[in-house]
Order: structure tokens, then sequence, then C-alpha cells
């Protein structure tokens, strides 16, 4: 798994929650863990195309109701699917943004619809490149499980074409 596949989701996220939130947002060092976990709101998306796997933004609650507060201009004192379905748009932009810088580079990836899942959960023996970052409404976690894709899947499906 190399960094530069993660580099853009973690400029992404932070020019869109500084969009959003006008906060410091604080970055911790990037550690490769042997394992993904979750905790808060986490929302997925798996790549394929030029490279495979998975990005997760796992998602302090606290955090997740200020974003929907601003965003809809309402005040939530709860995670309802008005919630969810802000942090999914808000993923989606994030996402996005990073794609479009890796499309920019030259590699060619593709993107799943977002699938959410609240509460604690751990994927062991899936390796992940993890970075938080901290705003004062809490943190919002990256975690990324990138790898090139095998060519010789792809030239095998062109040849059928």
């Amino acid at each position: 798994m190399r960094l530069e596949y993660i580099s853009p989701f973690i400029v992404s996220a932070r020019d869109v929650l500084n969009f959003f939130v006008h906060s410091y947002i604080k970055s911790s060092l990037i550690v490769l863990k042997d394992s993904l976990s979750v905790s808060g709101i986490s929302i997925t998306n798996f790549l394929s195309g030029g490279v495979e796997g998975r990005v997760v933004l796992d998602i302090e609650p606290l955090l997740a109701k200020k974003l929907a507060n601003i965003i809809n201009g309402t005040r939530f004192n709860r995670i309802d699917y008005l919630t969810i379905d802000t942090i999914c748009e808000i993923t989606n932009i994030i996402i996005g943004k990073a794609i479009t810088l890796l499309n920019d580079r030259g590699f060619s990836v593709r993107l799943s619809t977002p699938f959410f899942y609240i509460g604690e959960k751990t994927y062991n023996d899936l390796e992940s490149l993890c970075i938080n970052l901290t705003t004062k409404w809490g943190d919002i976690r990256i975690q990324a499980n990138i790898q090139e894709r095998d060519n010789t899947i792809v030239d095998r499906r062109r040849s059928y074409a």
C-alpha cells in the first residue's frame, strides 16, 4: 500500500471540514495498522479500476451532529436519518474530490456508493493506513486499504470484449 493513495483523502477531508466548520484541524501521524476498526458513524466507499480497496471515514457523533447542524441550518440533538444522510453527502464530497485528485495524477479510479455503519466493528487482517483529523467538536478518522490492481485481470477482461 502506497502513501500516495491516502494523501488525496487527507487533503480533501481537511479542505471540506475546514470549509464547513471553520476550525483548526490537527492531523495525527499516519500509521499502518493490521486491522481496520470503526467506533462512530462510519462511511465506507469501495474503490475499483486501476486500484482496488476501500476507504473508511469514521466520524465521532458530536462532529457528525455539528456538521449536520451547519449544513441543514437546524439543531440535531441525536443521530437520525437526516444526520446520516448529511454525513453520507459530506463523505461523497470528500471522497469525490480525492478520487478526482487521484485520477488527475494518472490513476484510473471508480467509486462505489457509500455504505454507513453505526457502532463498533473491527475487520481483522485488513491492513490499513490510518490518520485522525481533530476538530474542536471531535475526530474524523480516515482509514484506507488500497492496492494496485493486478493488470492481468484487466487484460483478460479486455480480451473477451
